[in-house]
């Protein structure tokens, strides 16, 4: 979609699809939809995927929905977990362009334009993401930015900073994405351990399709709760590795030469297993000079 500037100069204007996979958040949900219905951004569709809440989720956010037309609803037959929620929703969406808003997460509203504004602006990037808020189950408050891939045109160069997953590396997963990159990267794939942490490799996948633009400035606020999912998860070391050995199954689908493969491959290998690499690997990870 483009509009026609007063000197004739035509202005991508992509519909943009908020995506928001919900469960049992009837206590909060409303404050993430009325941050949404108050972006400044004229192309919003928001798509909510409300996964079998055993709360009053889905009556809020039908009321939400009810004199809203960019608002579409899906209800679940079934409980799907986050991965298959969020994945089916991105799979529904019209926009050229989309973000996740979970249902704990409120943004600002000029979060959907200034991201537009970083992606119309360099058509390598496949992300563009705000630094964030974060507010603690014990109620302190902390700002979070991501500048580990600023200025990295490399695919390889990008991959080995979300192979070493560094601090805040999650941060984007709350950027606005092409939905270009949903479709190469193929979606969210679940690890050996289920869901767990599988937004690292979903990033890791889309650091290796393109481009990661940062906008410093805290767009995006979290709240944890006493229940959310990640508060939940056990960070023992099978998780660990179920997680490294998803993350080598990403590479090995991305479209990265072989011989690149090869190289982050054997660069995330090495940090799983030490020094047993495979002969095959070795010898393209010494020829490549890493």
């Amino acid at each position: 979609m483009a509009t026609v500037t007063p000197n004739g100069r035509e202005t991508w204007q992509p519909l943009v699809t908020a995506l928001v996979p919900t469960y049992n958040g009837a206590a909060f949900i409303l404050r993430t939809l009325e941050s949404l219905s108050a972006q400044t951004w004229p192309h919003l569709e928001v798509l909510i995927g409300d996964d079998c809440s055993t709360d009053d989720t889905l009556e809020v956010v039908r009321r939400f929905a009810a004199d809203r037309p960019n608002v579409r609803i899906v209800e679940r037959d079934g409980n799907l977990g986050w991965l298959r929620n969020s994945n089916d929703l991105m799979a529904r969406a019209d926009g050229e362009l989309m973000f996740f808003a979970f249902h704990d997460d409120v943004v600002a509203p000029t979060y959907v334009e200034r991201l537009v504004e970083a992606l119309r602006g360099n058509d390598r990037a496949v992300l563009a993401f705000s630094d964030m808020h974060v507010h603690e189950l014990d109620g302190t408050e902390h700002l979070h930015a991501f500048d580990e891939l600023e200025g990295l045109s490399s695919a390889v160069d990008r991959g080995r900073v979300m192979v070493r997953r560094p601090e805040n590396w999650w941060v984007p997963n709350r950027g606005l994405f092409r939905t270009s990159g949903f479709v190469e990267v193929g979606g969210i794939h679940p690890n050996q351990q289920g869901e767990f942490s599988a937004d690292w490799t979903w990033l890791l996948g889309l650091a290796l399709v393109g481009e990661f633009v940062r906008v410093p400035e805290a767009l995006c606020t979290k709240y944890y709760m006493a229940g959310s999912l990640s508060k939940r998860w056990p960070h023992d070391a099978a998780q660990a590795q179920a997680l490294r050995r998803s993350g080598i199954a990403e590479i090995r689908r991305s479209r990265l030469s072989p011989a690149r493969k090869a190289a982050l491959t054997g660069f995330l290998w090495r940090r799983v297993y030490g020094s047993r690499l495979p002969d095959g690997v070795k010898g393209v990870f010494r020829g490549l000079g890493w």
